[in-house]
């Protein structure tokens, strides 16, 4: 084995440093190095900090040795044709496995069929298995022992997704929502759609873009309420417990009004000075937009965040720094601030 290259690196923050794939821009750094090891004809690539406290291989590297040795153990075999019978109602006679390959999943996100997922390597030992249902294949993930056994959450439970109506007290606390939300008198309301749905987890639920494949079922409907020229998407639970409201729609009222209070100006204009080195009479805001941010990854700059509606109120700034335009997003309190971490330090 030979070190083939070293090289001196600051990661942006610890969702780098760990090979993560989808991160957000928040800057919290860690000072390290990036280390090439070159073994036979392989290149592992390994993350470590200043103090060598945290060591992080690339998990893209291959674990050697063959994945497809061995065979599936019946007690696992068996559990999961229990499962896939249960789930199809079909009778275990009638299922077949068509496949059982040994494999090396590279972190508990993968095992659950995750499709965004960080690159930390904590492997989990196991196999994908193939099982034959009607006209269909289904794919589950199973660790070693059997213990864990996911079904691919975009496989369909049976039955119809559609049947059953919505329940007239459900639909009377959307429509109140909606009236709320909008302004309007709720008998100007209508729910023109409604849908049953099983949502695959609690990600997608809430409207999430990014979300992982874990299965963690949510039963309940997708409804969509006329709201003078616009159509807004609910997402509620069977009990009405949870009612969502897709976070793309937009609150009445104008956004950019408001003007933005001069204390707030101020501690901006105060920070901008402490980074830049600047003398803060310098220093010129050229815009400030009020805005509600859908949720905290939005108002802190996450490139990739999902879209969970859990507001936050305040305003976007702009400030003239030199040639530069420096981006802040503030909230009404002005207790949090925060700078785009695209600006260099």
């Amino acid at each position: 084995m030979r070190i083939t290259q070293v090289r001196s690196q600051t990661f942006a923050n610890p969702c780098i440093f760990n090979f993560g794939e989808v991160c957000t821009r928040e800057y919290n750094p860690i000072k390290g190095w990036e280390v090439i090891v070159t073994v036979q004809n392989q290149y592992f690539t390994y993350h470590v900090d200043e103090s060598g406290s945290q060591i992080v291989l690339d998990p893209k590297t291959t674990d050697s040795g063959s994945d497809n040795s061995y065979q599936l153990p019946r007690a696992i075999a068996n559990n999961i044709l229990r499962d896939a019978s249960r789930r199809s109602g079909e009778n275990i006679s009638n299922l077949k496995i068509t496949q059982a390959t040994r494999k090396t999943f590279g972190n508990a996100c993968e095992f659950n069929f995750g499709e965004v997922c960080t690159q930390q390597y904590d492997p989990i030992q196991g196999w994908e298995v193939i099982v034959r249902v009607e006209g269909q294949s289904w794919t589950y993930h199973s660790n070693e022992s059997g213990s864990q056994i996911v079904l691919d959450p975009q496989i369909s439970d049976s039955g119809s997704e559609n049947s059953g109506q919505l329940p007239r007290a459900i639909a009377d606390r959307i429509l109140r929502d909606a009236a709320r939300r909008s302004g309007e008198d709720v008998n100007d309301l209508r729910i023109s759609q409604s849908t049953r749905k099983t949502f695959g987890n609690a990600c997608e639920f809430n409207f999430g873009e990014v979300c992982t494949r874990e299965y963690n079922p949510i039963r309940g409907w997708e409804v969509i309420v006329r709201v003078r020229r616009q159509t807004w998407t609910y997402h509620v639970d069977e009990s009405g417990s949870r009612i969502v409201l897709d976070p793309q729609v937009s609150d009445s009222g104008s956004e950019n009004s408001g003007q933005l209070p001069s204390a707030i100006a101020d501690k901006i204009l105060r920070d901008a000075a402490r980074r830049s080195g600047e003398d803060v009479n310098d220093l010129r805001i050229s815009e400030s937009t009020r805005k509600t941010f859908s949720n905290r990854c939005v108002f802190n700059f996450g490139e990739i965040c999902t879209e969970e509606y859990n507001p936050i109120r305040g305003w976007e700034v702009i400030v003239r720094v030199r040639r530069q335009t420096w981006t802040y997003h503030v909230d009404e309190s002005a207790s949090r601030i925060v700078l785009d971490p695209d600006i260099g330090r």
